[in-house]
């Protein structure tokens, strides 16, 4: 019970700094564009939630197709299952979650000119082989994945697991397809 509460004061403290980090970006970006245009892309989300075009709304002829060509970060055989989560946090920016077929989560924050500000996948698993850093993972709400956990990226291990078959193991993943970060969880 009290790693359960640890992981999630880690994801309450993850999501604070992500919070810091998009005020930080709004301060720093001046945000001088015009009020309209955001409150139209608010107005406009909710009735087309099913398609999911939030990220894709300056292309208003492809509104068939969003769903798509809705692919952007996403690994290639792997699409959109369903919207998760999508609301509007402070001064027009809007996060979206969505489930993957491949049992991932993305992640997306966007500004108030619609622009990507983060976007990520988070997968959560268990460990079921490991041979060095190259590690398969049975994913939950998905299949079997391999990963390989690079060198310059630091593994949380807080209760010293280690990489052992059995552990539980959270990642995230870039746009680009690279592994950012890398938690064990007991």
């Amino acid at each position: 019970m009290m790693t359960r509460n640890k992981g999630n004061t880690q994801r309450q403290i993850r999501a604070s700094i992500l919070c810091l980090i998009c005020a930080c970006t709004v301060l720093l970006s001046g945000c001088s564009k015009a009020a309209n245009e955001t409150t139209q892309v608010t107005t406009e989300a909710p009735t087309t939630e099913a398609t999911a075009p939030a990220a894709t709304n300056n292309a208003t002829e492809q509104p068939n197709t969003s769903s798509g060509t809705n692919t952007e970060g996403i690994p290639a055989g792997v699409s959109v299952q369903r919207v998760i989560k999508e609301v509007t946090l402070k001064d027009g920016y809007h996060k979206k979650i969505e489930l993957l077929t491949d049992g991932g989560k993305r992640v997306t924050i966007t500004d108030s000119t619609q622009k990507i500000v983060l976007q990520q996948i988070e997968y959560d698993g268990k460990i079921s082989a490991v041979n060095g850093k190259q590690v398969t993972v049975k994913v939950e709400g998905g299949g079997e994945q391999t990963i390989t956990i690079p060198d310059h990226v630091v593994i949380e291990d807080e209760d010293k697991l280690g990489l052992m078959p059995g552990v539980e193991i959270e990642w995230a993943v870039n746009a680009e397809g690279q592994i950012e970060s890398v938690e064990l969880e007991d």
